[in-house]
């Protein structure tokens, strides 16, 4: 991730660029919630308080990855961490505030548009405690 908000996906063993996005913010964090299975989710941390967790297992050629969005601090959210034990759950600190968050999946994780191509659905993020 970077300062002016990109983060850039990339293949290390291919050494290509899988997909690039844009979200917003400065970037201060981001993990993948694990690195033993295929890609699922990502989760950022950036500034004015924001966290993303991002689907990636459909991306759609002109909508990308489908996320969801909240806003769990007042300050920079400089540290964003899924628990090892329940990937599910994240942390969040900034502010001097730490904040547990629990990603729903949705029902469906893959519709499909207009086109008949498949889009990600995003799931529901649910403040545990703060």
């Amino acid at each position: 991730g970077y300062d002016n908000g990109d983060i850039k996906l990339f293949d290390l063993r291919t050494n290509k660029m899988l997909h690039e996005f844009n979200v917003s913010n400065g970037v201060c964090d981001l993990e993948f919630d694990r690195a033993d299975i295929e890609m699922n989710k990502l989760v950022v941390g950036s500034l004015e308080g924001r966290c993303r967790f991002y689907d990636l297992r459909t991306l759609h050629s002109s909508l990308g990855y489908a996320y969801v969005e909240d806003r769990v601090s007042n300050g920079t959210v400089w540290c964003a961490k899924s628990l090892p034990q329940n990937r599910e759950i994240a942390v969040f600190g900034g502010a001097g505030e730490l904040t547990l968050c629990k990603y729903n999946y949705p029902p469906d994780r893959v519709l499909k548009d207009i086109d008949g191509q498949p889009k990600g659905v995003a799931g529901t993020i649910e403040e545990l405690n703060k």
